[in-house]
């Protein structure tokens, strides 16, 4: 007997229908058993779980500390009157910024301070023939020179390199007078005093050429006549 078309077609629906409900593991061993799922990875974990800075309040940066800077001071300078080296001993007159002269010794060719009150922070450096050097300190650096004083400014004013300036000669001492040299100058001078007076001629007035009421001053140099009192 043949069976109709339409039961073949209901067959089929029917094995597609149950094939879909057991999703396809007909064929699987553990079929009808509960499945453990497997244990989530920490890297799923870790992306799952909230961070707990998420939404947090952002923290300002650190303030940074404000950088003072030095209260600048006027600059005060020295200036080189001479030097004196003697063996290893080194020595100098300097001029101080109120004007008076001192003596500062170099100890032991070592950085030596400025032995004067108010200024042990001025260091003496080195020691030459003609130069020398003073270290400045931070709040009072050497700003200006003076060249013709032999002061200048040097290291980005550190130091001040203070040297001997050449003067001008002297003029020669006048020679010292000898009695040969005073006696011949008298005949000199006398000589000039004749040239002078050789054609003087001493007035005279005689005692009749008086006139009343007048009277007559006899000098070395001539008659005169004044009033009488």
């Amino acid at each position: 007997m043949k069976l109709p078309i339409n039961f073949y077609g209901a067959i089929l629906a029917m094995f597609l229908l149950i094939s879909n409900a057991y999703g396809f593991d007909l064929f699987d061993p553990d079929r009808g058993k509960q499945k453990i799922q497997p244990p989530k990875t920490t890297q799923a974990i870790k992306t799952k779980l909230s961070s707990p800075f998420v939404g947090a309040r952002k923290l300002p940066p650190p303030r940074k500390k404000p950088v003072t800077k030095l209260k600048m001071r006027p600059q005060k300078d020295f200036f080189l009157q001479g030097t004196s080296l003697i063996g290893d001993k080194r020595a100098v007159v300097l001029k101080g910024p109120d004007r008076k002269e001192f003596v500062q010794y170099f100890r032991n060719n070592t950085r030596t301070p400025i032995k004067i009150e108010g200024y042990s922070d001025y260091y003496l450096l080195s020691v030459e023939a003609r130069e020398i050097r003073i270290e400045y300190p931070a709040d009072s650096p050497c700003r200006k020179s003076y060249e013709r004083k032999g002061h200048e400014c040097i290291d980005e004013g550190k130091i001040a390199k203070l040297s001997l300036k050449q003067g001008k000669a002297l003029p020669p001492p006048k020679p010292a007078v000898t009695p040969k040299l005073k006696k011949t100058k008298k005949r000199e001078d006398r000589k000039k005093r004749r040239q002078l007076y050789k054609n003087f001629k001493r007035k005279i007035i005689k005692d009749e050429d008086v006139p009343q009421g007048m009277r007559v001053v006899r000098t070395p140099f001539g008659d005169r006549l004044v009033p009488v009192k």
